[in-house]
Parts: structure tokens; C-alpha cells; sequence
């Protein structure tokens, strides 16, 4: 039902990036350091106060980082200090990273044996810098709200691209022209009352894989915001949000393969996702009316298929590939071999045919499509939300394997892929989300 609701917003955008050389994700064996700084890495801020008829005020808290991931630790203590200092319910709070590859990274998952136990330690030093940098950004969006109004437009960015191809009957990580991608750009604008725009939120799905440098980089996400800020008259805050990009990447491509890109590229990317995010502020924009708050999540069980037995490990442990790497991983953390994981499911309906729903995984296109299908596309999909237990792909994928359906699990020191019932119970929940 449509209500006549009061709309304010406040905003911040903090500096998290490291003064130091941190360790960098691995691309092999060895760990890597940054050698310096690309584009800085930035915390973004977007508080939306909504008061109904009766006066009744709702707040929730967008935040977009440019992070791979939030660690649940990070998560739990971010969500238990909003709530202690603002009064904010946990079901109204998005904790997004961008996902970015070229920001601070530990080595959770991989195999430890040659790697220092600081890298672990260092990550977490981190992760309580960039935590502090939340709160006092909160802090500062809450002293900054202002009545806006907002309004909805999209267009179209096409460098994405399916990263899942079967080649002599294995799926491997290559280029596939006729695979999904979802090449929207949603953008949801916030203006003053006098015209100027304070806020904007931008939403496309593509992995921040541009580059393998090692530099900090903010990717072409974070690069585009930037710009787009510069282009604006105004202190303006712009939050880019990931989709369900767990199977796409940037098209960079050179003789059928992908390859690594430089700066060049990074820059490249993000000067294509900003003169398409300017060019729908140009155009007339939807009015996005006003509809009753409600925010509201599930958790739902996701089972892995089978348990290794300690007898399997040990048979692989000697292994000089991936499979050794797998079993001494598990040998070493026992706790790892847990026979599920929890995915966290967040629906935030904020106007009339418009809401939401972040999940706190790398999830494949195929969800996102599905939310936008099923709502008719009032759903903006967000991944990488609220923490990250890694790749949840579809029955088909888990299937077929290849690197999302099977290699992430050993990789990572999972005991196994997930059992094919996942795809069941993921769209179960969200149906049940929003239609409930």
C-alpha cells in the first residue's frame, strides 16, 4: 500500500586505504604484497530514514567497501555496535563489499604450510581499521540527513562476460559468448529539493578481476564511483553494489582466453560504467514512490554433499596438487569439516516496486536473474553482503563442476561441493521472502 512517507538520507565516504604494504590475494603458491597505490580503497555511507504517516521512523544502513569480503567477525562486531549506538535492527543493515581482487586479503582456506601465521593476524588488523572507519562514517551520515528524493533509471554496460565454458567435456574458466551475463545498470539517484543530487547508489554485476597488479586498486568499481562523484556538483556520495556475479568477469580477451589487464584496463572499465551511469542521470528518470518499510532476512542451511572420512584425507595428504593441498588443510583445521553452511538472505523493500535482497555469498547469475524475473525487476540482487561463505552455484553447475561447481570447495578446504538441493532452497527462501 502506498504512503505518503518522509525521505531522508545521510551520507559519508572514508579513506581505508592501507599506509603500509599488505598481502594481496594469491594468484600462486607465494603470497603477494602491495608495491603501492592504483586508486585508493573507500568505505561509503548511505543511511535512508524513512517516517510513515503515524510517525513512525525506520532507518537502514547501506554501506559499500572496497573489499573483497567482511569476515563474519567483522559483521557480527559491526552489526552489535549499530545496534548499540543507533538502535538499528540487523535486518536493516547491508554490509557490501565491492569485491575487488586488489585490496588486503588473508589466507583463509588456502594451505598454510609455507605461509607465515601473520598474514592471518595482519588481515585482522586490517578489517578493525576499516571498522573503525564504518563507525565513525555512520556517525557522521547520521549529523548529515537531508529530505531527498529518489528516482530510478537503468541502461546498458556490456563488458562483462560469462566466465564458465565447456571445452572437450570439461567447464573451464574461458570465455563463453552465449553464457548469462545481466548487462543492467541500475541507478537509484537522490536529489535535495533544490535539484541537487546528493546520493547515488549504481548496481551492476561484474567481478572486479580487471587486474592482478600488485597495488592496491579499487578496480574499475571503485574507480567509476570516484568519477562520478568528480562529476558532480556537490559533496556526492556514490555506493556502487555488486550483483550475483559469481560466474562473470571483465571480457578481457586475447586469443580466446582471458587475460590480465593493467590500470590501463582498470581505467578503461571504469570510464565505460561511468559514461553510462552520467548518461541515465541525463535522461528522465522514474519517480520512485513511496511504499510501507520492511526489512527482514532468513537463514537457511546450505548441506554439503558428503564428509570425507579421515581415512580419504590421509590417502590424499601427499598429493602435490590441488587434492593434497584440500586434505592438509582439513587435517590442520578440523573445524572446517562442518556438514553445512548458513546463507543469509536480506530483503529491505524501501519504495513501491523496489527492494533489496543481499546475500551473503558469491552467487551466480542465474540468482540474480531469477530475482529480477520473479519481481518483475523491482529486485536489485546484491552477493558479497553481510559476509561471504564463498561460491553458491546452481543443481546444474554442481553438476557439471569446473571451478564454481567443484574446484572453489577444495581449493578453499571445504569438505566437499554442495549437494545439487542448494538451487531448491535458495529460491524457496527468497520467494518466501518477498511474497511473505
Amino acid at each position: 500500500m502506498k504512503v505518503n512517507n518522509a525521505l531522508d538520507i545521510g551520507t559519508a565516504k572514508m579513506d581505508i586505504t592501507p599506509d603500509e604494504p599488505l598481502h594481496l590475494i594469491m594468484t600462486s603458491d607465494s603470497p603477494r604484497t602491495s608495491k603501492g597505490v592504483k586508486h585508493r580503497l573507500h568505505a561509503r555511507v548511505l543511511i535512508i530514514r524513512v517516517e510513515e504517516k503515524d510517525g513512525r521512523q525506520h532507518n537502514s544502513i547501506f554501506i559499500s567497501v572496497d573489499i573483497i569480503f567482511f569476515p563474519q567477525s567483522c559483521v557480527d562486531s559491526l552489526r552489535s555496535q549499530i545496534a548499540k549506538r543507533w538502535g538499528i535492527d540487523m535486518e536493516a543493515i547491508v554490509l557490501h563489499a565491492t569485491h575487488t581482487h586488489s585490496a588486503p586479503y588473508p589466507v583463509y582456506g588456502f594451505d598454510a604450510s609455507a605461509i607465515d601465521s601473520s598474514y592471518d593476524a595482519e588481515f585482522d588488523g586490517y578489517m578493525g581499521f576499516v571498522e573503525k572507519a564504518i563507525i565513525e562514517g555512520i556517525g557522521q551520515a547520521m549529523t548529515d540527513m537531508q529530505p531527498v528524493l529518489a528516482e530510478r533509471g537503468s541502461g546498458t554496460c556490456t563488458f562483462a562476460s560469462n566466465r564458465r565454458k565447456l571445452v572437450d567435456g570439461q567447464w573451464l574458466m574461458a570465455p563463453d559468448e552465449n553464457g548469462p551475463i545481466d548487462p543492467e545498470v541500475t541507478v537509484i539517484r537522490f536529489q535535495k529539493p533544490d535539484g541537487e543530487v546528493k546520493a547515488l547508489l549504481v548496481h551492476y554485476t561484474c567481478h572486479p578481476t580487471t587486474t592482478y597488479e600488485d597495488y592496491y586498486s579499487s578496480d574499475y568499481p571503485g574507480a567509476a564511483m570516484d568519477a562520478i562523484e568528480q562529476q558532480h556538483d556537490g559533496d556526492v556520495v556514490s555506493l556502487f553494489m555488486q550483483g550475483c556475479c559469481g560466474d562473470v568477469r571483465p571480457g578481457l580477451i586475447r586469443d580466446g582466453l582471458y587475460c590480465e589487464g593493467s590500470d590501463a584496463e582498470v581505467r578503461k572499465l571504469a570510464s565505460e560504467l561511468t559514461q553510462e551511469v552520467m548518461a541515465v542521470v541525463r535522461r528522465p528518470m522514474r519517480r520512485l514512490e513511496s511504499a510501507s518499510f520492511l526489512a527482514c532476512h532468513r537463514v537457511i542451511e546450505l548441506p554439503y554433499r558428503y564428509m570425507p572420512t579421515l581415512e580419504e584425507l590421509k590417502a590424499s595428504v601427499n598429493d602435490p596438487g590441488m587434492m593434497g593441498s584440500w586434505s592438509r588443510s582439513l587435517l590442520a583445521n578440523p573445524q572446517s569439516m562442518k556438514p553445512l553452511e548458513t546463507l543469509e538472505i536480506t530483503y529491505i523493500r524501501l519504495f513501491d516496486k523496489l527492494a533489496i535482497v543481499a546475500m551473503n555469498a558469491e552467487m551466480v547469475i542465474e540468482y540474480g536473474h531469477f530475482m529480477k524475473e520473479i519481481s518483475a525487476g523491482a529486485i536489485i540482487p546484491l552477493g558479497y553482503s553481510n559476509g561471504n561463505i564463498g561460491y553458491v552455484p546452481t543443481e546444474r553447475q554442481l553438476e557439471e563442476g569446473g571451478y564454481e561447481g567443484r574446484s572453489f570447495f577444495f581449493i578453499q578446504g571445504r569438505p566437499s561441493p554442495f549437494d545439487p538441493v542448494i538451487e531448491r532452497l535458495v529460491k524457496e527462501a527468497i520467494v518466501d521472502l518477498i511474497t511473505g
